[in-house]
């Protein structure tokens, strides 16, 4: 099957790409909020959007924003719909002391980079349910910090940043590793 690669824009941090994200709605990018919200706050909430590899906004973040914290990267073979609908669970959580819920800021790379190294084994399925991988920028900028589920545990690799990758020439089938 071939992976497609999706993002969490965080409008938040990089409001600049909402024009990218309302060009690519209703089928190519959702808000990971449901409900009815104020035209203004959505334009600063997180969105999943399907990343083309020669899409303006794929150019833009791996050329510009990578290593400003814009959100993060997935591969998935599932369809958008489902990609959306695993990634709405995990936008709140329970504190260790039993309070919240809580906004969870799952897309903030600077959040994943510490949080998912400390998934505990039994929770990394519901990680990765309809998602292959997910990728976020070094905290330098200056690569990528990919995780997978391997045999059931956590894999994780370093590798270049997006502007380096073939994938952003022309499509790839996804490969194995």
């Amino acid at each position: 099957m071939i992976s497609r690669l999706y993002a969490v824009v965080d409008l938040a941090r990089a409001p600049e790409l909402n024009d990218h994200v309302q060009r690519l709605m209703p089928n190519q990018a959702q808000c990971l909020y449901q409900g009815r919200l104020d035209p203004q706050v959505a334009r600063h909430c997180p969105h999943l959007v399907e990343l083309a590899p020669r899409d303006p906004l794929t150019v833009l973040w791996s050329r510009q924003g990578w290593g400003d914290a814009w959100g993060l990267w997935l591969e998935s073979a599932a369809g958008f719909r489902s990609v959306w609908r695993r990634l709405r669970h995990f936008t709140q959580a329970v504190l260790p002391d039993g309070s919240g819920p809580v906004l969870f800021r799952f897309w903030d790379p600077r959040v994943m980079r510490v949080y998912m190294p400390l998934v505990e084994a039994d929770q990394l399925p519901e990680w990765f349910k309809d998602i292959d991988a997910y990728m976020v920028e070094t905290e330098d900028g200056q690569g990528t910090l990919r995780w997978n589920l391997e045999g059931g545990a956590l894999k994780t690799e370093t590798r270049a940043p997006p502007s380096k990758w073939a994938m952003l020439k022309a499509p790839q089938p996804a490969r194995a590793e």
